[in-house]
C-alpha cells in the first residue's frame, strides 16, 4: 500500500494533534517535523515512541521549512503555525508539487491573499483550509437535511467564533507577547494591533457550505461593527490589581465583533467575534429557511414545519438528527473516537487524505480558504472606516483595482 509522505510544519497545540492523527492511519508516512519551539520535542518523540514509528527528521530552525522543501520528497504539507508565520509559510510552500493542508490561519490583507493566489494558480498546488467545524456531526447532518430539502430554500445563517480566551491570550502571570508562555506569546498582540472578526473560520466554513458558496453562490458585499473593547482590561485587572501594566494597555479589538454579509442569491449571514470577555463556549449556528430553522446554541433547537407544530420546538431533535447522520459519521465513528482531540479533526484529515490519494481538488479548496480569510482584513477595513459597507472579492474572477486592501 502507497503510503502518503506528509512533513509537517509546526508542532504546537493544533500540529501536534495533527501529527498524532497521521501516526494513527496506517496509509500515513509522517517524513520531517518542523518545530524551531524545544518545548515541543519532548512531546514530538513521546508520540513516534507511542506509535511505534521511526522518528523522521526534526528541523529545530524556524527556516526549516525551507530546507525541508527542498531536500525531502513530500505528497503533502500541513502547516500548523502562528498567524503571523501563516502567509510567509504558506506562500513559500504553494510553489511545490505538494498537497497544502492549513490550519487555523488568519490574513492580515487582502494583498496576502491574493498573492497566495497567484502562486496557487502559477504552481497549480492544491490547498485545503484544515477547518474542522465543517466536519462536526452535527452540521454535516445539517448539510444532509438542507441537501434533502427539510429546510426549504434558505434565507438567513449565523454562527462565529464565541469562545472565552482570556487564559490563552494572558500566561499565569498575566504578560503576553515576546517570553510568555503559550499562545500569549503571539496571539494577545492582534488584540493589540487589530479590530476586526480575527478568526473567522470556525463560523463561515460550514455556512459558506449550507449556501453553496463558490459553487454557484458568492458573497457580495460584507459590513462589520465592533464593540468597545474593556474585557482583557478588566481581567487583568481582577487577577492582579488595576495598577498592573497590562491591565493599562490599549487593547483596541472590540470585546464582540459583528459581521453583516449578503450574497448573490439573496441570503444573508451574521457572523460573530466574541473572545475578550466570559461566556461558554459556542459557535452560535443558526439556519433559517422557509420550512424550518437550526439553532445550535448550548444544544440543537430544531423547528420542521413538516415535523413540528407551529411555534413548537421539535422535542427530540435527536431523532432527525441520527436519521439524518452522515454516512461517513455512521462508517467510520468508532475511528473517529480514537482521535486525539475531536472526533471532527478525524473526517477532515480523512478528507484531506483521500483527496492526495485520488489526486482530485479537497472538498474545501484554496478559493474557499481565500474567501473564508478575506473576513477578517474586510471587517478591519470596514471598521476603520465607520462601518462601511465593503464590496466582497470574488477570487475565482481576476483581481479588480477596487481589492487593493
Amino acid at each position: 500500500m502507497h503510503k502518503v509522505k506528509i512533513g509537517l510544519i509546526g508542532a504546537g497545540y493544533r500540529g501536534i494533534i495533527h501529527l498524532e492523527n497521521c501516526l494513527q492511519r496506517d496509509d500515513v508516512n509522517i517524513k520531517a517535523v518542523v518545530e524551531p519551539n524545544i518545548e515541543h520535542h519532548q512531546k514530538i518523540h513521546q508520540l513516534f515512541k507511542k506509535y511505534k514509528q521511526p522518528l523522521p527528521t526534526i528541523y529545530k530552525d524556524s527556516n526549516g521549512y525551507k530546507e525541508m522543501m527542498t531536500s525531502i520528497t513530500l505528497d503533502a504539507v500541513i502547516i500548523s503555525v502562528p498567524w503571523d508565520f501563516f502567509f510567509e509559510i504558506t506562500a513559500f510552500v504553494l510553489q511545490f508539487p505538494v498537497y497544502v493542508g492549513i490550519e487555523a490561519a488568519s490574513a492580515t490583507s487582502l494583498e496576502q491573499l491574493y498573492t497566495l493566489k497567484e502562486i496557487k494558480e502559477t504552481h497549480g498546488t492544491q490547498c485545503m483550509l484544515l477547518e474542522n467545524t465543517c466536519f462536526h456531526r452535527d452540521v454535516m447532518a445539517i448539510q444532509n437535511m438542507i441537501d434533502q430539502g427539510l429546510f426549504g430554500e434558505l434565507v438567513h445563517c449565523r454562527g462565529g467564533y464565541e469562545h472565552d480566551l482570556r487564559s490563552i491570550k494572558f500566561d499565569e502571570n498575566m504578560n503576553y507577547g515576546e517570553g510568555a508562555k503559550g499562545e500569549a506569546s503571539w496571539r494577545t498582540n492582534h488584540s493589540i494591533t487589530r479590530n476586526g472578526d480575527l478568526y473567522p473560520t470556525h463560523g463561515i466554513g460550514p455556512i459558506a457550505s449550507f449556501l453553496k458558496i463558490n459553487r454557484g453562490n458568492e458573497f457580495v458585499s460584507i459590513v462589520s461593527h465592533a464593540s468597545k473593547s474593556v474585557g482583557l482590561k478588566s481581567y487583568v485587572a481582577k487577577h492582579k490589581g488595576e495598577h498592573h501594566p497590562n491591565a493599562k494597555d490599549k487593547y483596541i479589538l472590540g470585546d464582540v465583533i459583528t459581521s453583516t454579509l449578503t450574497t448573490k442569491n439573496g441570503e444573508t449571514v451574521i457572523l460573530t467575534h466574541n473572545t475578550n470577555v466570559p461566556r461558554p463556549y459556542s459557535l452560535g449556528f443558526r439556519v433559517q429557511g422557509t420550512k424550518g430553522i437550526w439553532i445550535q446554541e448550548h444544544g440543537n433547537h430544531l423547528h420542521l414545519e413538516d415535523y413540528t407544530d407551529r411555534d413548537e420546538w421539535m422535542n427530540q431533535p435527536h431523532q432527525i438528527f441520527n436519521k439524518y447522520d452522515h454516512p461517513d459519521w455512521k462508517k467510520y465513528q468508532y475511528d473517529a473516537a480514537k482521535t486525539a482531540r475531536h472526533q471532527m479533526d478525524y473526517f477532515v484529515l480523512k478528507e484531506f487524505i483521500e483527496a492526495i490519494k485520488s489526486h482530485r481538488t479537497p472538498k474545501y479548496d484554496i478559493y474557499d480558504m481565500l474567501t473564508w480569510l478575506a473576513i477578517s482584513p474586510l471587517s478591519e477595513q470596514s471598521i476603520k472606516e465607520g462601518n462601511r459597507t465593503i464590496k466582497f472579492p470574488n477570487f475565482k474572477e481576476k483581481r479588480t483595482e477596487e481589492a487593493i486592501y
